[in-house]
C-alpha cells in the first residue's frame, strides 16, 4: 500500500489520531523529562541539572559553561554558553571512567567551528576535523546541528600515532582525493570522491603492496567496472555493467 494511502487512512480514522498524538507526545516527554535518573542524585551533581533520558547524563549551567554528568556523576562535558545560554566557545569531553579529554574544539551558535580533535581513551591522537559554521551541503532526513558542516581536511590516526586515513569535506561530504594505510604506512586504498561518492578510479592493494582491486566509477559515482586479483596478479573476479565473472 502507497505512503499516500496510509496517511489517507488515518485521517478517516479520528481514534488512530488520537493515538498516533498520545504517543508522540509520549515519548517525546519522555525524552525531554527532567527527572533524576536511576537512583539518587550523585554528590557532584548539583540541585540544578537536568537528567536527559536519551543521552543519559545531567546537564546544567555552571560558571558560564553547560556542564554534563554522567548518572555515576562522572563529568562527560564542559562547554562555554553566551549570556543566553547557547552553546558557544571552547568546549571539551571527557571520557567518564578516566577522566581523559576525548575531544576539543570549539561552538559558534551551537555549531562547530575551526580544528576539533577527538583522541582515543588513553588520550592518544584518534582523528581531527575541519569545520565552518553554515557552510552545509550534506543532505540529511532531519536537521542537524552536531554534524553537516565538516569543511576541510580530515585526518585519522592509528594507535600507534600513524596516519590510518586521511581526506576532504566541503560542507559534510568526502570530496576530493581520499587515501586509507595501513599501520605500517603502506596504503590500502586511494581514490577520489565527489559529493560524498567514488568517482573515477579507485585502487586497493594487499598488505604487502600488491593489487588487490581496481575500481572505475563514472562522475556521477556509478560503479561502471571492478577487478579484484589474486596475490599473484592475475584476475579473480569482474564487474561490467552488473555483471561479475569469476575464475
Amino acid at each position: 500500500m502507497k505512503l499516500k494511502s496510509i496517511f489517507s487512512n488515518l485521517k478517516d480514522n479520528n481514534f488512530m489520531i488520537y493515538l498516533l498524538q498520545l504517543v508522540f507526545i509520549t515519548g517525546l516527554s519522555f525524552v525531554l523529562s527532567p527527572c533524576k535518573g536511576k537512583g539518587e542524585r550523585p554528590k557532584e551533581v548539583p540541585e540544578s541539572a537536568r537528567y536527559n533520558r536519551k543521552a543519559n547524563v545531567y546537564t546544567a549551567v555552571v560558571n558560564g559553561k553547560e556542564m554534563g554528568w554522567y548518572e555515576t556523576g562522572a563529568l562527560v562535558s564542559a562547554t562555554e554558553v553566551n549570556e543566553f545560554g547557547i552553546v558557544n566557545g571552547k568546549s571539551e569531553k571527557y571520557e567518564y571512567q578516566t577522566g581523559a579529554v576525548i575531544a576539543t574544539g570549539e561552538y559558534k551558535l551551537m555549531e562547530r567551528t575551526g580544528v576539533w580533535r577527538w583522541n582515543f581513551s588513553d588520550g592518544t591522537p584518534y582523528y581531527e576535523m575541519n569545520f565552518t559554521p553554515g557552510v552545509r551541503k550534506k543532505q540529511f532526513w532531519m536537521s542537524v546541528l552536531e554534524w553537516g558542516n565538516e569543511n576541510g581536511p580530515y585526518i585519522r590516526y592509528f594507535k600507534n600515532g600513524r596516519v590510518s586515513e586521511r581526506g576532504f569535506y566541503d560542507g559534510g561530504n568526502r570530496t576530493g582525493d581520499w587515501v586509507k594505510y595501513y599501520p605500517d604506512t603502506k596504503i590500502e586504498s586511494k581514490g577520489s570522491f565527489l559529493v560524498d561518492k567514488k568517482v573515477n578510479e579507485w585502487f586497493y592493494y594487499y598488505p604487502d603492496g600488491r593489487k588487490e582491486a581496481y575500481e572505475r566509477f563514472s562522475e556521477e559515482g556509478a560503479l561502471e567496472y571492478r577487478a579484484t586479483y589474486y596475490p599473484n596478479g592475475t584476475i579473480w573476479c569482474e564487474t561490467k555493467k552488473e555483471n561479475t565473472f569469476c575464475t
